[in-house]
């Protein structure tokens, strides 16, 4: 767009057109160069002799200073170099193609209003012209060439004129160019956000894993024990003895903690005696501290030996070998999970009162 508004200048550098007269006394032809701002010949007296030629047929004389188009002519070309210079920075393919008609309306008038100058001085002839004939008009071609009596007439654009075609050329190629950039510019946000949606799918089973992680992280599990903070949900005791505490887990995973056994079985039979409904039933192994194990795989030991918090003498073990190893003097008595529960009435303190 800026190679376009700068072709403009060489309108001030060379003629937009030119007119050869070619005669058997000029055998080379004598041509006359229009300008933008002027009017001149190949040789310092061109235009002087072809004004004595049109005398003879009575043509007007050509006077470049009363010829009103080349006064303003130079200043709408200023005007539109210093637009499309403007329109350049301005960076829009819809001013680019503004100015492109414009250009194009404007040297379509030009064209147009030196065909009516050609068409002035080629048919208001003079009456007192001392060559008369009759129905002759001296109108030279727009392009191309044309005999005139025994003259030919050759008329075609020149360097400043083909400058205007260029520059026309390259105005509607840089709104072209930026149409298809712009289209390119949509295509590929909509590549994109087709690669992104892609990703997003592709992405799908990282994410379903990583939600049913998290649905499974919000499921039952073991809840370690703070021994000497966390209270007993049944009697409300600060749990401090690592080896008798125990906890109960609800499917939702809601965690109920304990300092004994006991209290354990004294908080389910609170619950209408359904252990079945809580996910994990723990309890702590009274040969490893802060170990909870399975309830239900487990061994108790009740002992006088071997006192719990609540009184019951109860302790787990993960193996029955473990318990009766603490039995003295055949004192104490070692149960199952099933057979605790069966007679917990009798053999718990808590239970039978």
């Amino acid at each position: 767009m800026l190679l376009a508004a700068l072709c403009l200048l060489a309108l001030f550098v060379w003629p937009m057109w030119s007119i050869t007269l070619y005669a058997p006394q000029y055998p080379s032809g004598v041509t006359m160069y229009i300008w933008i701002n002027q009017i001149s010949g190949d040789t310092p007296g061109t235009l002087q002799n072809i004004n004595i030629l049109n005398h003879y047929v009575g043509m007007k004389m050509i006077e470049p200073e009363s010829i009103p188009e080349l006064q303003y002519f130079q200043h709408v070309v200023f005007a539109l170099v210093a637009l499309g210079i403007g329109v350049a920075l301005i960076n829009r393919g819809g001013l680019f193609l503004a100015w492109a008609i414009l250009l194009t309306i404007l040297g379509s008038a030009g064209i147009f209003d030196f065909y009516l100058w050609e068409y002035d001085y080629g048919h208001n002839l003079s009456p007192d012209a001392p060559i008369k004939i009759a129905g002759m008009a001296y109108q030279p071609p727009l392009i191309g060439s044309k005999t005139l009596l025994n003259f030919i007439a050759v008329s075609w654009p020149y360097i400043g004129g083909w400058f205007i075609g260029v520059a026309i050329l390259l105005s509607f190629l840089a709104f072209w160019f930026k149409r298809k950039q712009h289209k390119n510019s949509q295509q590929n946000i909509l590549v994109k956000q087709v690669v992104t949606e892609k990703a997003h799918l592709s992405n799908l089973p990282f994410i379903l894993m990583v939600l049913m992680l998290s649905i499974a992280s919000c499921g039952p599990k073991e809840h370690p024990i703070e021994y000497g903070a966390d209270p007993c949900d049944f009697c409300k005791m600060t749990i401090v003895d690592p080896q008798h505490s125990a906890e109960l887990v609800t499917p939702k995973g809601r965690v109920f903690k304990f300092d004994a056994i006991e209290c354990m079985l004294g908080f389910a039979a609170s619950q209408k005696g359904d252990y079945e409904s809580f996910a994990l039933q723990l309890v702590a192994d009274y040969s490893n501290k802060n170990q909870l194990i399975p309830a239900k795989e487990a061994f108790y030991l009740i002992s006088p030996k071997v006192p719990s918090p609540m009184g019951a003498n109860l302790s787990a073990f993960a193996t029955e070998t473990q318990a009766r190893e603490l039995i003295a003097d055949q004192e104490g008595k070692v149960y199952s999970w099933a057979e605790l529960i069966q007679n917990k009435s009798s053999l718990l303190p808590s239970f039978r009162q």
